[in-house]
Parts: structure tokens; sequence; C-alpha cells
């Protein structure tokens, strides 16, 4: 059984309270879950390019650079990628955390928070910028170049690993094999991903074509 969701944090949630088994997070979760002592391990992983998180405002914003951040409200998840990147944003650009108010938001809230004008400026990852740049009309401001690890782990509870460890094992091959045709069929690969996420086939393609490492 497949399900989506918008963010690490209710992977990790429903791994944890047993409703999942296996899921894909970013690294800094699920090291914030770990370290909290959570039964659940990471048995797989991927890199992406690091501008693939970035931090955007609106299409009419006066924002124009990392330092024109300080002072402003900044979305983003809390204990991830959202708010790891604003701290180590703001830090970069000579600002300190406390120069700018954090506002912990998940991507679907924290989306019509910068379209609204709540906030000025928001912390995310692909597809999300993909969307956000190409529909809203949102602009990059600053990206995880140089700040940011951007791993994507394979995740798994403890149960899982114990008493379906083949199983487990078979999916993490099975995924590994799809990353890789991925890789070099990145149009077919959106068009399959559009059907079965409902995003729009062009957003995919520039997020897959974005997050393409060598």
């Amino acid at each position: 059984e497949w399900s989506e969701f918008p963010a690490a944090a209710p992977i990790l949630e429903a791994i944890n309270a047993g409703a999942l088994e296996v899921g894909y997070t970013g690294d800094l979760s699920f090291l914030t879950v770990y370290a909290s002592g959570a039964p659940i391990k990471a048995i797989g992983g991927t890199r992406s390019d690091a501008r693939t998180q970035a931090i955007l405002v609106r299409g009419d914003s006066p924002i124009k650079s990392a330092a024109d951040l300080k002072g402003k409200r900044l979305a983003g998840t809390r204990g991830g990628w959202g708010q790891f990147l604003i701290n180590a944003t703001l830090e970069k650009a000579g600002s300190r955390i406390e120069d700018a108010t954090f506002a912990p938001l998940g991507p679907v809230d924290a989306k019509i928070a910068l379209l609204a004008g709540s906030i000025d400026a928001w912390a995310v990852w692909e597809p999300y910028i993909s969307y956000a740049t190409l529909k809203d009309k949102a602009r990059v401001v600053a990206d995880g170049e140089g700040l940011t690890p951007t791993i994507t782990f394979i995740v798994a509870s403890d149960n899982a690993i114990a008493t379906k460890r083949a199983a487990v094992q078979d999916l993490v091959q099975r995924l590994n094999k799809a990353r890789l045709w991925s890789l070099d069929h990145l149009a077919e690969y959106a068009g399959s991903t559009a059907e079965l996420t409902k995003l729009p086939e062009d957003v995919l393609l520039a997020a897959y074509t974005a997050q393409k490492t060598s």
C-alpha cells in the first residue's frame, strides 16, 4: 500500500506509531527523530543537488538576496530542511538566527501563507520549488549549495526490519533499480509520476532534472 505525505514529519510520525513501515524522509528530520530514540533506522539513501533546497519569495517581493531576509518572517518545517536552511542562510549572510522570525509551517500551509503575504519567505525543497516558480511566479533568493548535505533516506521501523527483513530488502533493491532507470528516463518518469501524484508534468520534469546528480 502506497501513501503520499507532504513532508517528512508525518511520515516519521506514522512509522513511529506503527501505521507505516517504510518511507522516504530528508536527512535532518530523520536524524532528529532517530536521536530521540525512536524505533526507526535508515536502510538506504540518495543525494540530490543542494540547490533543490531553496528559500522562495513572491514575485513582487522587495527581497532580492539572503541579506534582505533579516527582520523578515520566514517559514519552513521545524527540525528539518526548512528550519536548517533558514538558519544556515541567515548566518552565511552575516545575520543572527534571532534577526528573523521563524514560522514553523508545513509545505501546504507555508505556500498559502506566502501567496497571502502573511510570511515573507518560504524554505522548501523540490518539487515545491519548481511548482512555486513555474506556476506561482515565486523567486529563489537563496539555496542550499554549500550549506546542506541534501540526502534523502529510505527509513523503516525496527519492527518491519525484524519481522519482514526479506520484503524490506526486496523493496530497497526495487527502489534502487527504479531510481537508476528514472535518471536515464526523466521525461517518462515525470509523466508516470504526474498520473500518480496529480502534479503538473512540467513541474515534475523540472524537479527531477534539478535533483539529478552525477
